[in-house]
């Protein structure tokens, strides 16, 4: 529902500028797999599609990163934050910070809350073990001590894997977990965990992964949030005006909140457009060197859109989040901020 807004928006724009293009999306289910991000690729290479938004995942980007490179595909994701995949001068752009950023926000937090020897509960992908790796080092300059514990990210359930986690808690005299999931995973995971009297005992905080899962919404999942004072991270410019009229735009056709990430696939969208304008032909090879001045000059709803050697968002702010209840329901609420490495 994001790009199809985007799409509209940005033909509307470009045709005020006088310009006789029309922009149409193409868009494939991945199911967030790696196999489907590859495959969707060359399908999309084969109808001759030069500009990619997505995949979302990085353990997908990571994936695409070979066969986009090699065939001048540019990739522009808006919610891989790998920090391994921070890489100069390949096909690959993403208009989100790296982990690297958000593991200082998270440790910060942290600290701030008080915790002292936590266990970092995540998937054992490419954006789980980068994540955890930076927030391991981050944490410890803080003198916080991490245990990580990684789990697959392919199961339909994971009941045996919180009961590993219960028992790792209590065997390592754990205060907090740190879960660093995506949602489907992340809701499925805090389902059992609200029944285990352990994991009922100790702090609780995130990534942005499960931010915007309306499964975690349920009173039975949000009660268990609001009990062990669940806070997490997620990735935002501070401040927008731009985000509250989009965000609004997109209650209205939803009925929800944008979760994370949707603004910047909307402006991933508009950075694709001028590109491909930019460069005055289809041509990956052109779009890729346009980019980075399109993004250096182009302010949108997730806010200043400049990139970093890497292809990366250079600049990223974070908010803290948590569950509320509001009004006699639970709802995503947004109770600080870290910018500038401030808390």
């Amino acid at each position: 529902k994001a790009v199809k807004m985007a799409i509209e928006d940005l033909n509307e724009e470009v045709q005020k500028y006088g310009f006789n293009v029309k922009f149409e999306a193409v868009i494939l289910d991945d199911k967030t797999t790696e196999e489907g991000a590859l495959n969707n690729i060359k399908t999309l290479h084969q109808l001759g599609i030069k500009v990619i938004i997505g995949p979302a995942a990085s353990s997908q980007v990571k994936a695409v990163k070979s066969y986009a490179d090699s065939n001048k595909i540019v990739i522009i994701s808006p919610s891989s934050t790998a920090p391994t995949l921070a890489i100069p001068g390949d096909y690959i752009f993403r208009n989100v910070g790296s982990d690297a950023i958000q593991a200082k926000a998270l440790a910060a937090l942290l600290r701030h809350e008080g915790a002292k020897k936590v266990v970092i509960f995540h998937r054992d992908d490419e954006y789980g073990k980068a994540f955890v790796e930076f927030l391991a080092k981050e944490a410890k300059a803080l003198g916080i001590e991490t245990v990580d514990l990684p789990y697959a990210s392919n199961l339909l359930d994971f009941a045996s894997e919180v009961a590993t986690l219960s028992k790792k808690v209590q065997e390592v005299g754990a205060d907090s977990v740190v879960l660093i999931s995506f949602d489907t995973d992340g809701a499925n995971i805090l389902s059992h965990a609200k029944d285990d009297p352990v994991l009922s005992g100790v702090r609780w905080f995130s990534s942005e992964g499960i931010h915007g899962a309306s499964e975690i919404l349920a009173p039975e999942i949000a009660e268990f949030l609001v009990k062990v004072k669940f806070m997490g991270t997620r990735p935002i410019f501070i401040e927008n005006p731009l985000y509250k009229e989009f965000a609004e735009r997109l209650k209205e056709t939803t009925g929800s909140e944008p979760p994370v990430f949707t603004e910047k696939v909307y402006d991933a969208v508009f950075l694709a457009g001028w590109a491909i304008l930019k460069a005055g032909s289809y041509d990956g090879e052109k779009i890729k060197e346009a980019l980075p001045d399109v993004a250096k000059h182009f302010y949108g709803v997730s806010g200043w859109c400049i990139l970093d050697e890497n292809g990366d968002r250079l600049y990223q702010d974070y908010s803290i989040w948590t569950i509320a209840k509001t009004d006699g329901e639970y709802v995503f609420k947004d109770i600080g901020t870290y910018a500038e490495g401030m808390l």
